[in-house]
């Protein structure tokens, strides 16, 4: 019987390559590394299929399978958006109201 500990993987919580659409190709390298190796905020551990499905989606595209956990998950993304000022979609803030409980009308363009 194997001891060892099940594989993780690192998934971004705010996708690298969303990131770089989104405002981080005007970054410094440097700004670049941390973004991609920030594991109070962007950073989590998951297993291989959940890292491979959330791929480099946003709000709008994947939330995690444990429903419990949307909202909390939603707010670490807007979070990490606020940080390093990266843009976020009506989409992705439609996502996370709903995960939140919120009333999804807020996020609609008037």
């Amino acid at each position: 019987m194997s001891t060892a500990l099940p594989t993780s993987y690192g998934l971004h919580v705010y996708p690298l390559a969303r990131a770089w659409k989104m405002g981080a190709s005007t970054w410094t390298v440097d700004k670049r590394i941390q973004f991609a190796n920030d594991i109070d905020r962007n950073l989590m551990a998951v297993d291989g299929p959940t890292n491979g499905k959330k791929s480099d989606k946003g709000l709008d595209e994947w939330m995690p399978p444990n429903t419990a956990y949307g909202c909390e998950y939603a707010a670490r993304y807007l979070t990490v958006a606020r940080d390093y000022a990266l843009r976020v979609t009506t989409g992705d803030l439609h996502s996370a109201s709903l995960a939140c409980g919120l009333d999804p009308e807020i996020t609609k363009e008037k």
